[in-house]
Protein backbone atom coordinates (compact mmCIF):
# COMPACT_ATOMS: atom_id res chain seq x y z
CA UNK A 1 0.00 0.00 0.00
CA UNK A 2 1.24 3.51 -0.77
CA UNK A 3 0.34 7.05 -1.66
CA UNK A 4 1.12 8.63 -5.03
CA UNK A 5 2.30 12.24 -4.85
CA UNK A 6 2.79 14.43 -7.91
CA UNK A 7 4.34 17.81 -7.25
CA UNK A 8 4.94 20.52 -9.85
CA UNK A 9 4.79 18.02 -12.71
CA UNK A 10 5.51 19.52 -16.11
CA UNK A 11 5.96 17.83 -19.48
CA UNK A 12 7.32 19.76 -22.44
CA UNK A 13 7.87 18.08 -25.80
CA UNK A 14 10.29 19.27 -28.51
CA UNK A 15 9.07 22.42 -30.19
CA UNK A 16 8.15 23.88 -26.78
CA UNK A 17 4.83 21.99 -26.72
CA UNK A 18 3.67 21.81 -23.10
CA UNK A 19 1.49 18.76 -22.39
CA UNK A 20 1.33 19.10 -18.58
CA UNK A 21 1.47 22.44 -16.74
CA UNK A 22 2.99 22.36 -13.21
CA UNK A 23 0.42 19.88 -11.92
CA UNK A 24 -0.04 18.76 -8.30
CA UNK A 25 -2.03 15.66 -7.35
CA UNK A 26 -2.17 13.34 -4.34
CA UNK A 27 -3.70 9.85 -4.38
CA UNK A 28 -4.31 8.53 -0.88
CA UNK A 29 -3.40 5.07 0.31
CA UNK A 30 -6.02 2.63 -0.99
CA UNK A 31 -7.85 5.27 -3.03
CA UNK A 32 -9.02 4.94 -6.65
CA UNK A 33 -8.59 8.25 -8.48
CA UNK A 34 -9.82 8.54 -12.07
CA UNK A 35 -8.38 10.96 -14.63
CA UNK A 36 -10.91 11.94 -17.28
CA UNK A 37 -10.95 14.47 -20.07
CA UNK A 38 -11.06 14.86 -23.84
CA UNK A 39 -8.41 13.45 -26.17
CA UNK A 40 -5.15 15.37 -25.89
CA UNK A 41 -5.81 16.74 -22.41
CA UNK A 42 -2.71 15.04 -20.96
CA UNK A 43 -4.26 12.29 -18.83
CA UNK A 44 -2.39 9.38 -20.43
CA UNK A 45 0.85 11.37 -20.48
CA UNK A 46 0.48 11.96 -16.75
CA UNK A 47 -0.13 8.27 -16.08
CA UNK A 48 2.90 7.29 -18.16
CA UNK A 49 5.07 9.66 -16.14
CA UNK A 50 3.94 7.95 -12.94
CA UNK A 51 4.76 4.60 -14.54
CA UNK A 52 8.18 5.79 -15.73
CA UNK A 53 7.31 5.33 -19.40
CA UNK A 54 7.66 9.10 -19.95
CA UNK A 55 10.27 11.38 -18.40
CA UNK A 56 9.23 14.48 -16.49
CA UNK A 57 10.50 17.87 -17.60
CA UNK A 58 10.06 19.21 -14.07
CA UNK A 59 8.55 18.18 -10.75
CA UNK A 60 8.66 15.03 -8.64
CA UNK A 61 6.80 11.72 -8.69
CA UNK A 62 6.67 9.97 -5.32
CA UNK A 63 5.29 6.50 -4.60
CA UNK A 64 5.08 5.35 -1.01
CA UNK A 65 7.00 8.41 0.14
CA UNK A 66 10.00 7.76 -2.14
CA UNK A 67 10.85 9.94 -5.15
CA UNK A 68 10.95 7.64 -8.19
CA UNK A 69 11.82 10.05 -11.03
CA UNK A 70 15.15 8.33 -11.70
CA UNK A 71 13.89 4.77 -11.27
CA UNK A 72 13.13 2.46 -14.19
CA UNK A 73 9.48 1.34 -14.54
CA UNK A 74 10.40 -2.14 -13.26
CA UNK A 75 11.82 -0.64 -10.06
CA UNK A 76 8.83 1.54 -9.13
CA UNK A 77 6.76 -1.33 -7.64
CA UNK A 78 3.69 -0.53 -9.72
CA UNK A 79 1.57 -2.71 -12.01
CA UNK A 80 0.00 -1.32 -15.17
CA UNK A 81 -3.09 -2.60 -17.01
CA UNK A 82 -3.34 -1.49 -20.65
CA UNK A 83 -6.26 -1.32 -23.09
CA UNK A 84 -4.64 -3.89 -25.39
CA UNK A 85 -4.14 -6.48 -22.58
CA UNK A 86 -0.39 -6.91 -23.44
CA UNK A 87 -0.56 -10.69 -22.91
CA UNK A 88 2.05 -13.09 -24.27
CA UNK A 89 0.15 -15.04 -26.96
CA UNK A 90 2.42 -18.11 -26.86
CA UNK A 91 1.94 -18.59 -23.09
CA UNK A 92 -1.02 -20.06 -21.25
CA UNK A 93 -2.99 -17.93 -18.82
CA UNK A 94 -1.00 -19.52 -16.00
CA UNK A 95 2.24 -18.70 -17.80
CA UNK A 96 1.20 -15.07 -18.24
CA UNK A 97 0.35 -14.77 -14.55
CA UNK A 98 3.61 -16.40 -13.46
CA UNK A 99 5.97 -14.62 -15.82
CA UNK A 100 6.72 -11.48 -13.82
CA UNK A 101 7.10 -13.39 -10.57
CA UNK A 102 9.53 -15.87 -12.15
CA UNK A 103 11.66 -12.99 -13.45
CA UNK A 104 11.92 -11.67 -9.91
CA UNK A 105 13.05 -15.01 -8.56
CA UNK A 106 9.91 -15.54 -6.48
CA UNK A 107 9.84 -18.98 -4.79
CA UNK A 108 7.68 -21.58 -6.58
CA UNK A 109 5.36 -22.11 -3.64
CA UNK A 110 4.65 -18.37 -3.40
CA UNK A 111 4.04 -18.15 -7.16
CA UNK A 112 1.48 -20.95 -6.95
CA UNK A 113 -0.26 -19.29 -3.98
CA UNK A 114 -0.52 -15.90 -5.69
CA UNK A 115 -1.69 -17.32 -9.02
CA UNK A 116 -4.34 -19.44 -7.27
CA UNK A 117 -5.55 -16.41 -5.27
CA UNK A 118 -5.72 -14.15 -8.34
CA UNK A 119 -7.56 -16.84 -10.30
CA UNK A 120 -10.06 -17.20 -7.46
CA UNK A 121 -10.67 -13.47 -7.11
CA UNK A 122 -11.12 -12.96 -10.87
CA UNK A 123 -12.90 -16.28 -11.50
CA UNK A 124 -10.43 -17.35 -14.20
CA UNK A 125 -9.35 -20.69 -12.68
CA UNK A 126 -11.07 -22.70 -15.48
CA UNK A 127 -8.96 -20.86 -18.09
CA UNK A 128 -5.47 -21.27 -16.59
CA UNK A 129 -4.29 -23.76 -19.22
CA UNK A 130 -5.76 -21.86 -22.20
CA UNK A 131 -3.91 -19.49 -24.53
CA UNK A 132 -5.08 -15.85 -24.82
CA UNK A 133 -6.50 -16.47 -28.33
CA UNK A 134 -8.95 -18.95 -26.77
CA UNK A 135 -10.42 -16.28 -24.47
CA UNK A 136 -13.03 -13.57 -24.93
CA UNK A 137 -12.11 -9.91 -24.59
CA UNK A 138 -13.47 -9.76 -21.07
CA UNK A 139 -11.56 -12.90 -20.05
CA UNK A 140 -8.33 -11.49 -21.48
CA UNK A 141 -8.80 -8.29 -19.50
CA UNK A 142 -9.29 -10.34 -16.34
CA UNK A 143 -6.01 -12.13 -17.05
CA UNK A 144 -4.31 -8.75 -17.55
CA UNK A 145 -5.62 -7.66 -14.16
CA UNK A 146 -4.58 -10.98 -12.65
CA UNK A 147 -1.04 -10.40 -13.82
CA UNK A 148 -1.09 -7.09 -11.97
CA UNK A 149 -2.62 -8.63 -8.82
CA UNK A 150 -0.01 -11.39 -8.40
CA UNK A 151 2.70 -8.75 -8.26
CA UNK A 152 1.12 -7.27 -5.11
CA UNK A 153 2.42 -3.83 -6.12
CA UNK A 154 2.22 -0.58 -4.21
CA UNK A 155 -0.09 0.86 -6.86
CA UNK A 156 -2.18 -0.08 -9.89
CA UNK A 157 -2.15 2.11 -13.00
CA UNK A 158 -5.00 1.60 -15.49
CA UNK A 159 -4.68 3.07 -18.99
CA UNK A 160 -8.17 2.96 -20.59
CA UNK A 161 -8.40 -0.80 -19.89
CA UNK A 162 -11.99 -1.20 -21.10
CA UNK A 163 -11.94 0.79 -24.33
CA UNK A 164 -11.60 -2.32 -26.53
CA UNK A 165 -14.66 -4.04 -25.04
CA UNK A 166 -18.28 -3.80 -26.18
CA UNK A 167 -20.80 -1.85 -24.11
CA UNK A 168 -22.15 -4.84 -22.18
CA UNK A 169 -18.69 -6.12 -21.28
CA UNK A 170 -17.56 -2.63 -20.27
CA UNK A 171 -20.42 -2.49 -17.79
CA UNK A 172 -19.54 -5.89 -16.36
CA UNK A 173 -15.84 -5.09 -16.12
CA UNK A 174 -16.51 -1.76 -14.39
CA UNK A 175 -18.21 -3.72 -11.62
CA UNK A 176 -15.32 -6.21 -11.55
CA UNK A 177 -12.67 -3.50 -11.28
CA UNK A 178 -14.53 -1.64 -8.54
CA UNK A 179 -15.10 -4.85 -6.57
CA UNK A 180 -11.47 -5.83 -7.02
CA UNK A 181 -10.14 -2.48 -5.89
CA UNK A 182 -12.36 -2.44 -2.82
CA UNK A 183 -11.25 -5.98 -1.94
CA UNK A 184 -7.52 -5.38 -2.37
CA UNK A 185 -7.50 -1.70 -1.30
CA UNK A 186 -4.55 -1.04 -3.60
CA UNK A 187 -3.85 2.60 -4.45
CA UNK A 188 -5.04 3.07 -8.03
CA UNK A 189 -4.78 5.72 -10.73
CA UNK A 190 -7.14 5.14 -13.65
CA UNK A 191 -7.34 6.93 -17.01
CA UNK A 192 -10.45 6.95 -19.22
CA UNK A 193 -12.23 9.16 -21.74
CA UNK A 194 -15.58 7.57 -20.77
CA UNK A 195 -17.33 9.75 -18.22
CA UNK A 196 -19.77 6.99 -17.16
CA UNK A 197 -16.77 4.80 -16.35
CA UNK A 198 -15.19 7.69 -14.48
CA UNK A 199 -18.30 8.56 -12.47
CA UNK A 200 -19.03 4.99 -11.39
CA UNK A 201 -15.46 3.93 -10.53
CA UNK A 202 -13.87 6.93 -8.85
CA UNK A 203 -13.46 7.66 -5.17
CA UNK A 204 -12.31 11.03 -6.47
CA UNK A 205 -12.50 12.31 -10.02
CA UNK A 206 -9.96 14.55 -11.78
CA UNK A 207 -11.24 16.42 -14.84
CA UNK A 208 -8.31 17.49 -17.01
CA UNK A 209 -8.26 20.15 -19.69
CA UNK A 210 -5.24 21.18 -21.78
CA UNK A 211 -2.71 19.70 -19.36
CA UNK A 212 -4.24 21.18 -16.22
CA UNK A 213 -6.62 19.97 -13.52
CA UNK A 214 -9.93 21.71 -14.14
CA UNK A 215 -11.65 20.27 -11.05
CA UNK A 216 -10.98 17.55 -8.47
CA UNK A 217 -13.53 15.99 -6.13
CA UNK A 218 -16.07 13.26 -5.59
CA UNK A 219 -18.05 12.43 -8.75
CA UNK A 220 -21.31 13.68 -7.22
CA UNK A 221 -19.67 16.99 -6.30
CA UNK A 222 -18.50 17.58 -9.86
CA UNK A 223 -21.94 16.71 -11.25
CA UNK A 224 -23.92 18.80 -8.76
CA UNK A 225 -21.55 21.77 -8.53
CA UNK A 226 -19.23 22.05 -11.52
CA UNK A 227 -16.55 24.68 -10.96
CA UNK A 228 -16.31 25.81 -14.57
CA UNK A 229 -18.12 25.88 -17.88
CA UNK A 230 -15.75 23.18 -19.13
CA UNK A 231 -16.59 20.75 -16.33
CA UNK A 232 -20.30 21.57 -16.57
CA UNK A 233 -20.31 20.77 -20.27
CA UNK A 234 -18.06 17.72 -20.04
CA UNK A 235 -19.58 15.90 -17.07
CA UNK A 236 -23.12 14.62 -17.51
CA UNK A 237 -24.95 12.71 -20.21
CA UNK A 238 -26.94 14.17 -21.83
CA UNK A 239 -24.88 17.35 -21.42
CA UNK A 240 -25.89 20.47 -19.54
CA UNK A 241 -27.97 23.10 -21.37
CA UNK A 242 -26.60 26.68 -21.44
CA UNK A 243 -28.44 30.00 -21.84
CA UNK A 244 -27.46 33.65 -22.06
CA UNK A 245 -28.60 35.31 -18.84
CA UNK A 246 -30.38 38.11 -20.70
CA UNK A 247 -32.49 35.60 -22.63
CA UNK A 248 -33.62 33.94 -19.39
CA UNK A 249 -34.34 37.30 -17.75
CA UNK A 250 -36.82 38.05 -20.51
CA UNK A 251 -38.62 34.75 -19.89
CA UNK A 252 -38.33 34.40 -16.13
CA UNK A 253 -39.78 37.50 -14.54
CA UNK A 254 -39.63 37.12 -10.75
CA UNK A 255 -38.72 33.41 -10.98
CA UNK A 256 -35.05 34.11 -11.72
CA UNK A 257 -33.02 33.96 -8.48
CA UNK A 258 -30.63 36.75 -7.51
CA UNK A 259 -27.29 36.25 -9.25
CA UNK A 260 -23.89 37.92 -8.90
CA UNK A 261 -23.06 40.77 -11.27
CA UNK A 262 -20.42 38.74 -13.12
CA UNK A 263 -22.88 35.98 -14.10
CA UNK A 264 -23.76 35.98 -17.79
CA UNK A 265 -24.23 32.30 -18.72
CA UNK A 266 -26.69 29.97 -16.98
CA UNK A 267 -26.55 26.19 -17.14
CA UNK A 268 -29.16 23.60 -16.19
CA UNK A 269 -29.11 19.81 -16.31
CA UNK A 270 -31.64 18.10 -18.60
CA UNK A 271 -33.09 16.24 -15.60
CA UNK A 272 -33.88 19.59 -13.90
CA UNK A 273 -36.24 20.61 -16.72
CA UNK A 274 -39.80 19.29 -16.46
CA UNK A 275 -42.77 19.36 -18.82
CA UNK A 276 -45.45 19.73 -16.14
CA UNK A 277 -45.55 22.83 -13.94
CA UNK A 278 -43.42 21.82 -10.92
CA UNK A 279 -45.41 24.08 -8.55
CA UNK A 280 -42.20 25.82 -7.48
CA UNK A 281 -40.27 28.80 -8.90
CA UNK A 282 -39.46 27.93 -12.49
CA UNK A 283 -38.81 29.51 -15.87
CA UNK A 284 -41.23 28.47 -18.64
CA UNK A 285 -39.82 28.12 -22.14
CA UNK A 286 -41.87 27.23 -25.22
CA UNK A 287 -40.31 24.96 -27.80
CA UNK A 288 -40.99 22.50 -30.58
CA UNK A 289 -40.00 18.85 -30.18
CA UNK A 290 -37.51 18.05 -32.96
CA UNK A 291 -36.37 14.64 -31.75
CA UNK A 292 -37.35 12.08 -29.10
CA UNK A 293 -34.70 9.57 -28.01
CA UNK A 294 -36.04 6.64 -25.95
CA UNK A 295 -33.24 5.60 -23.55
CA UNK A 296 -34.29 2.67 -21.39
CA UNK A 297 -36.78 3.90 -18.81
CA UNK A 298 -36.46 7.56 -19.81
CA UNK A 299 -36.60 9.76 -22.88
CA UNK A 300 -34.48 12.65 -24.12
CA UNK A 301 -36.48 15.38 -25.87
CA UNK A 302 -34.64 17.82 -28.14
CA UNK A 303 -36.59 21.10 -28.15
CA UNK A 304 -36.07 24.02 -30.54
CA UNK A 305 -36.93 27.09 -28.47
CA UNK A 306 -39.63 29.41 -29.80
CA UNK A 307 -38.21 32.51 -31.47
CA UNK A 308 -34.67 31.15 -31.19
CA UNK A 309 -32.25 28.83 -32.96
CA UNK A 310 -31.30 27.24 -29.64
CA UNK A 311 -31.81 23.53 -29.01
CA UNK A 312 -32.15 22.19 -25.48
CA UNK A 313 -32.41 18.64 -24.13
CA UNK A 314 -35.05 17.63 -21.60
CA UNK A 315 -34.70 14.33 -19.74
CA UNK A 316 -38.07 12.91 -18.76
CA UNK A 317 -39.06 9.58 -17.20
CA UNK A 318 -40.92 7.04 -19.32
CA UNK A 319 -42.41 7.99 -22.68
CA UNK A 320 -43.70 11.54 -23.24
CA UNK A 321 -47.24 12.19 -24.48
CA UNK A 322 -45.88 14.70 -26.99
CA UNK A 323 -44.83 13.65 -30.50
CA UNK A 324 -42.13 15.15 -32.69
CA UNK A 325 -43.33 18.47 -34.07
CA UNK A 326 -45.39 19.26 -30.93
CA UNK A 327 -45.14 22.74 -29.39
CA UNK A 328 -44.92 22.47 -25.59
CA UNK A 329 -43.69 24.28 -22.48
CA UNK A 330 -40.60 23.18 -20.59
CA UNK A 331 -40.10 24.46 -17.02
CA UNK A 332 -36.57 25.18 -15.76
CA UNK A 333 -36.41 24.69 -11.98
CA UNK A 334 -35.02 27.96 -10.63
CA UNK A 335 -33.22 26.23 -7.75
CA UNK A 336 -31.24 24.05 -10.20
CA UNK A 337 -29.58 26.85 -12.19
CA UNK A 338 -25.77 26.97 -12.46
CA UNK A 339 -24.33 30.49 -13.03
CA UNK A 340 -21.02 31.07 -14.84
CA UNK A 341 -18.94 33.90 -16.25
CA UNK A 342 -18.31 33.63 -19.98
CA UNK A 343 -14.89 35.31 -20.00
CA UNK A 344 -13.29 33.50 -17.07
CA UNK A 345 -15.24 30.28 -17.61
CA UNK A 346 -15.68 29.97 -13.84
CA UNK A 347 -18.71 29.41 -11.64
CA UNK A 348 -19.96 32.61 -10.04
CA UNK A 349 -22.01 31.25 -7.10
Amino acid sequence: MATIELSGIRKVYPGNVTAIHDLDLSVDDGELVVLVGPSGCGKSTLLRMVAGLETTTAGTVSIGGAVVNRLEPSDRDIAMVFQNYALYPHMTVRGNLEYGLKNRGTPRTLIDERVAEAARILEIAPFLERKPRQLSGGQRQRVAMGRAIVRQPKAFLFDEPLSNLDAKLRGQMRVEIRRLQRTLRTTSLYVTHDQLEAMTLADRLVVMNAGRIEQLGKPTELYERPASLFVAGFIGSPPMNFFDLEYLREKAGASLPTLSDDSDIIGIRPDSIVLADPQEPSIPLRGTVELIEPVGGESHLHLRLEGSDQLIIVETPGRPDAAEGTLLTAHLRARALHPFNRQSGLRTA
